[in-house]
């Protein structure tokens, strides 16, 4: 029988803080990263809205957790199971599942900075049969880090260019960067709200999940007040690197005068505070990149995209470009970090090292 550090392919897995699903793909780690397959899956409807219930109100009992924990774990596991069905992997050719979690609630600082991921791993190891790493967010956190973003060091093994600074740019719930200087060095930080604020206010307001293409907020007229109000929040005055998430960036962040707008003014200044955001975050750099490559659901909102070029009067470049499918990067990485923990790599952590990720075998 081969020793799982033999097999050379990976599972990653991704349900970011969009919460509408889950996306898992298949890897290879054996000489140079590969994406091998990838797929997305739909969370039960009645899981997203007990999901999304317990983020926008922040109001968790432990009865609450513990059943959303074991009913994460199972839709993950059943997701895993038609993913390896669909695409005819063999489990035993897996060396490891790498296990996002749900994020539930996530605080960074304080005297006892703590992420809440939902997605029991005993559950999935044990129905899968197969090993899972998990619980990364809390791991760097202890290791000085904020939990978030997790993947810089993934970034650097991609896309890297010598003697050339760029900007590797997620928009999912929450944007967030990777800086690439060139030289080998990196780091990461969240900007802000990705798409959080723009879908929560389609889902509660419009009965739709997202303004598709920013078709609808294209039509507004940005409200200054309102976007200047939101602007002055204490997270956009700190320092890089920083994390956030719906602990702040949910439906009572926005003002209430701006909710008695037009549906079309409420969307179009919700993408402003987005671009904004983004387009600060990337001027806040010592040196502009060269380029910024985007990933995540938020490239797929065309009126966004053109209001972020606008502020940064530079094209975007999709991961396309690179050959990668811009909804798997964050699924690969997790797939990767299990490679590196199954490895006893470690990680680079600001200015510390360390393992990231907890193993739970399978029986």
């Amino acid at each position: 029988m081969r020793h799982s550090l033999d097999k050379k392919i990976y599972i990653g897995t991704m349900s970011g803080t969009s919460y509408d699903g889950i996306d898992i793909c298949s890897l290879n780690v054996a000489n140079h990263i590969s994406l091998l397959k990838f797929s997305s899956f739909k969370y039960p409807t009645q899981l997203r809205e007990d999901i999304s219930r317990a983020i926008q109100t922040q109001e968790l009992s432990l009865n609450m957790y513990f059943d959303l924990d074991k009913r994460i774990g199972q839709a993950f596991s059943k997701s895993i199971k038609q993913f390896l069905s669909q695409n005819k992997i063999n489990k035993k050719n897996i060396a490891a599942i790498g296990l996002s979690g749900q994020t539930l609630f996530h605080k960074p600082k304080g005297k006892y900075p703590f992420s809440i991921q939902a997605g029991d791993p005993k559950i999935i190891a044990n129905e899968c049969g197969i090993d899972v790493i998990s619980d990364f967010r809390n791991d760097h956190i202890k290791l000085g880090g904020e939990g978030a973003p997790l993947v810089p060091e993934f970034h650097q093994k991609l896309f890297a260019k010598k003697n050339i600074p760029l900007v590797v740019l997620n928009i999912g719930g929450i944007s967030n960067y990777t800086y690439l200087d060139g030289k080998h060095n990196f780091y990461g930080s969240d900007c802000g709200p990705g798409n959080a604020l723009m879908d929560i206010y389609c889902q509660n307001f419009l009965n739709r999940p997202f303004d598709r293409n920013g078709e609808h907020a294209k039509k507004g007229i940005i409200h200054i007040p309102s976007l200047n109000q939101m602007l002055s929040h204490p997270f956009f005055r700190r320092r890089h690197p920083k994390s956030t998430g719906k602990e702040i960036f949910n439906i009572r962040f926005i003002p209430k005068q701006l909710l008695k707008r037009s549906s079309y003014d409420i969307l179009a200044t919700l993408t402003e505070l987005t671009a904004i955001s983004i387009a600060k975050s990337l001027g806040s750099q010592r040196k502009f990149p060269h380029e910024v490559i985007v990933c995540g659901g938020g490239l797929r909102n065309a009126f966004l995209i053109y209001s972020i070029e606008k502020h940064i009067n530079m094209s975007l470049i999709s991961t396309n470009e690179y050959g990668f499918d811009p909804q798997a990067i964050e699924a690969m990485a997790f797939g990767w970090m299990a490679s590196q923990r199954l490895s006893k790599n470690t990680l680079f952590v600001k200015k510390n090292k360390g393992l990231v990720g907890t193993l739970t075998k399978s029986k």
